[in-house]
Formats: C-alpha cells, sequence, structure tokens
C-alpha cells in the first residue's frame, strides 16, 4: 500500500480507530527516541475539529523541562502528518 492509500484510508477511519493508529504511530517512529533522552509522552486526547485532527500530547521525563521541546512538537507533527494525515495537528498539554 502506498502512502497515499494508506492516508486515505486513515480518512476514512472511525475516531477509535484513528486514536489507535496515532497511537501506533508514536511507539513505532517516535517514542524511542524520546527515550533515549530520558523524555517520553502521554497521548492525552485526539478530536476531529473544522476539518483538523487535533493530537493532544503531554510531555513526560526530561521532555518537561527540554528547552527543544518545541522542535521536537514540530517533529512529531511532522511524521503524523507523513504517515497518516496533513490534516493532524499536535498540540502540548
Amino acid at each position: 500500500m502506498t502512502q497515499e492509500q494508506e492516508k486515505e484510508q486513515f480518512k476514512e477511519m472511525s475516531l477509535s480507530e484513528k486514536i489507535n493508529a496515532i497511537d501506533k504511530v508514536i511507539e513505532e517512529n517516535i517514542r524511542e527516541f524520546l527515550n533515549k533522552d530520558n523524555g517520553d509522552l502521554d497521548l492525552v486526547n485526539v478530536e476531529e475539529k473544522n476539518g483538523s485532527i487535533l493530537v493532544y500530547i503531554e510531555y513526560q521525563g526530561a521532555c518537561v523541562a527540554c528547552p527543544s521541546s518545541g522542535g521536537t512538537l514540530m517533529s512529531i507533527q511532522n511524521i503524523l502528518q507523513r504517515k497518516l494525515s496533513d490534516d493532524i495537528r499536535v498540540i502540548s498539554v
């Protein structure tokens, strides 16, 4: 399946399925890099609003006070957009 086909499939998913897909991408592509620096994140909430998919995360461990957390947030968003949907917005709470 191509990246575009996967993105189309994501659009058709229920919210519950989207949450599972987002969590899977976090587990497979993001969490290990945060853990290397003694950090982590919790997936707090996901909601669909005005055509966007809002992904709320809470940093854990070293990520809480890291001066690079803004750049990390953008990297997380870019990975989720590349893998799942350009409509994803990641928000740190």
